[in-house]
């Protein structure tokens, strides 16, 4: 069935101006996602690219056509530029805006120097299917495997598979012979629009998506990370641990607690104020992680006190692990306002034994830690074994 291209057409515009709305809107309430004003921006221009289609023959061919092209193929181009924006990668705009140029100038070519509306085809063609492939590849390889990507490369499959479709368009309309006009009502053209249609919706969909996963994955973030160090916070830290105090029973693999605590910390804040304290805390942080593996749990407990819970490792292990720490944490002192802060660490360990829950390591961790603190401090001391 051959459907009517200019209703096709109304309702590509119309899909269009609701997608840019949505975008926009999504903007002014979190401008810090800067894609979103290109996303808005490229549904609006792509909108206002087909809605002049349908001034062809109304309209002089030599203003209208060249400009309704340039537009449309803006909306691939912002579309490639928010993806790029979303995954933190600059803007080529000397190369983008330079590519738009030559599209443009080839349309104006084929309507100025010969009226070839298959040539005009071919180039659009061209210009839409290369930014399509250009925003699937950014999509599919964007971020770390450890954060949301199923919205992301649901997008993809959708800008591959219109890149897909557009140039085996263009294949179909060089081999069929000339084209009067590309609201002429054939098979070819009529799904040309219905397969816009539904792209425009997919990928307009599909950068929504991507937000809310990426808003989502913020709010995550900021339940279970400290801000100021970057640990988790003693929530999360416990949730992850108890996690990982059972898989330990179950495969009876080693698991040791640390417990740090930072020496004379309340004295760095009263010398030289919280500002140098929490430099400091920051610091701490930084050389505690790393020296952990991936699969190690850093959280702060509290304060200047600190959690590492080490899978797959016993004591000998862990005490080897307090020692370099300690060390570090002693040979890094804070720079501050032109003064070196020198810094040490006091570390209690225990094992988790099997039937044991957490409390008991915590317990026993922190008993180890009251020892080196009395014993003088920038120590590390293990729990004694039960007997």
């Amino acid at each position: 069935m051959i459907l009517d291209t200019r209703t096709l057409v109304i309702v590509l515009v119309g899909i269009g101006v609701l997608l840019s709305i949505a975008a926009f809107l999504a903007w002014k309430a979190h401008r810090h996602i800067t894609a979103l004003a290109y996303w808005a921006g490229g549904a609006l221009a792509g909108a206002a690219g087909m809605a002049l289609v349908m001034l062809y023959g109304v309209w002089p061919p030599a203003l209208v056509i060249p400009l309704s092209n340039a537009l449309v193929a803006a909306t691939y181009l912002l579309n490639w530029f928010g993806v790029r924006s979303f995954a933190g990668r600059p803007i080529p705009w000397r190369s983008g805006l330079a590519l738009l140029a030559a599209l443009t100038a080839g349309n104006a070519w084929f309507v100025v120097m010969s009226n070839d509306v298959t040539a005009r085809i071919l180039v659009g063609s061209a210009g839409i299917t290369g930014l399509s492939l250009l925003a699937a590849l950014e999509l599919w390889r964007m971020g770390p495997a450890d954060q949301p990507r199923r919205a992301q490369r649901v997008t993809a499959l959708v800008f591959l598979i219109h890149a897909l479709f557009v140039a085996g368009r263009a294949v179909l309309t060089a081999w069929g012979g000339p084209v009067d006009s590309v609201l002429m009502p054939n098979l070819v053209q009529s799904a040309g629009f219905l397969e816009a249609i539904l792209a425009v919706t997919g990928w307009g969909f599909g950068f929504l998506a991507m937000t809310s996963e990426r808003l989502q994955a913020d709010l995550d973030r900021i339940g279970t990370i400290d801000p100021l160090t970057g640990a988790y916070n003693r929530r999360a830290f416990m949730k992850h641990a108890e996690r990982e105090l059972a898989r330990s029973q179950r495969s009876g693999a080693p698991l040791t607690l640390l417990l740090l605590d930072l020496d004379r910390f309340k004295r760095v804040n009263d010398t030289f104020g919280h500002l140098a304290g929490d430099a400091l805390l920051r610091l701490f942080s930084e050389t505690v992680t790393a020296r952990l593996r991936r699969t190690d749990l850093f959280g702060r407990y509290g304060g200047e006190e600190f959690c590492v819970l080490l899978p797959d490792t016993d004591r000998t292990g862990a005490a080897a692990l307090a020692e370099a720490l300690r060390r570090d944490v002693s040979a890094r002192p804070l720079a501050f306002q032109g003064q070196e802060i020198a810094a040490s660490v006091s570390i209690g360990i225990a094992a988790c034994r099997s039937g044991e829950d957490l409390d008991t390591a915590l317990a026993a961790a922190d008993l180890a830690l009251y020892r080196a603190k009395r014993n003088g401090r920038n120590q590390v001391v293990i729990a004694e074994a039960a007997g």
